[in-house]
């Protein structure tokens, strides 16, 4: 593989030689490329592999059967299992061979079913045997990495309408396995309703948070049993632990006031999904317009800096620091319209006292 890629000028990266996998890049595009294997050995996370020249062992070897189809350079499909082309038909998401075999071989199968149902069968009859083995094999996901799982999950929350695969795993207990703190399926089904009304592109963080309660402490434990990056912690944390006002009827003033507080991501978050769980559509649509004015508001910067301070006379140190959180909020309560003259004027006359 390494010399047909290197000889068309595809570059090559080997990142899983040992399990005969290589990474090309072509036009900016990354193929994990996998020769022939057969596994040799398997814990239900890890296989160890042998290679082969065989098509059919290493279809055997494949999790499900729109998964086990190979091309050639003139673009004849060839399907080992004979099943791989009339389940891509029927929308049927079937594991090669035995469920519960494949399953066993690595645990993560369980959560790429359900993956997979999600994005390419949403609306199509899950398949039973399928079904029945991930949800008798459940317990076997606690034996993954986190990271591994909290990646899948993400792939399954950005499918289009990922509702009907979470509500069943839901009902299989297989949720309840990875999430027991996000378990609000009609409220994920809500959400997506009103992303497609609205245009928005599925956002799996929202998605996730659609699922659970606004709980800081739960989301805490979730944030740190899955992993997570620095960047998804914040995102949820700073939803899960918002305390400010933000509320529909507040004066024009006070609203900015409230999003400024919470922070524009955390505005939106909250409003969209406030939008979501309303019955009222009079109070939907107030929700809404806070979606709104957090989204295109353009966001007030705060007019001093410490230096602006020491131009002054004021001394560096915490003093410093003090004053400049105090001015800030002046400056917040004012609206924003507080100018540096206006909160200099304001910081002689704190000094004065």
């Amino acid at each position: 593989m390494i010399t047909a890629l290197q000889d068309a000028n595809i570059a090559v990266h080997e990142t899983g030689l040992s399990h005969g996998t290589v990474t090309a890049i072509a036009d900016h595009t990354v193929f994990e490329i996998t020769t022939l294997r057969r596994d040799v050995d398997t814990d239900g996370r890890h296989a160890t592999v042998k290679f082969t020249q065989d098509w059919a062992e290493d279809a055997a070897r494949r999790d499900f059967t729109i998964n086990a189809l190979y091309c050639d350079a003139e673009g004849q499909i060839y399907d080992p299992t004979g099943l791989g082309l009339k389940d891509i038909k029927a929308k049927r998401i079937r594991f090669v061979g035995e469920a519960s075999a494949r399953i066993s071989e690595d645990y993560l199968r369980i959560l790429r079913f359900f993956r997979f149902q999600a994005w390419y069968a949403d609306t199509a009859p899950m398949d039973k045997q399928a079904l029945t083995a991930c949800r008798e094999n459940k317990a076997g996901l606690k034996t993954l990495s986190t990271e591994r799982i909290w990646s899948e999950l993400k792939k399954l929350l950005s499918a289009p309408h990922p509702y009907r695969t979470v509500n069943v795993m839901l009902i299989n207990g297989v949720l309840e396995t990875l999430l027991p703190e996000a378990s609000n399926s009609e409220g994920l089904q809500l959400l997506c309703a009103l992303e497609k009304d609205m245009g928005l592109y599925p956002d799996p963080y929202l998605r996730l948070m659609s699922l659970s309660a606004r709980d800081a402490f739960a989301m805490a434990g979730l944030v740190k049993r899955l992993k997570m990056s620095n960047a998804e912690k914040s995102r949820l944390l700073r939803w899960a632990d918002d305390i400010t006002g933000l509320t529909p009827g507040l004066s024009d003033k006070d609203l900015k006031i409230e999003i400024y507080k919470a922070g524009r991501q955390v505005a939106l978050d909250r409003a969209l999904l406030r939008a979501t769980g309303a019955s009222d559509p009079i109070v939907r649509n107030r929700w809404l317009n806070i979606y709104k004015i957090a989204q295109d508001w353009q966001w007030p910067e705060f007019p001093l800096k410490g230096k602006d301070l020491i131009a002054v006379g004021m001394g560096s140190g915490p003093k410093l620091g003090k004053a400049l959180d105090a001015l800030k909020a002046l400056w917040i309560r004012s609206g924003f319209t507080a100018n540096q003259q206006a909160l200099l004027s304001a910081l002689a006359l704190i000094n004065r006292k």
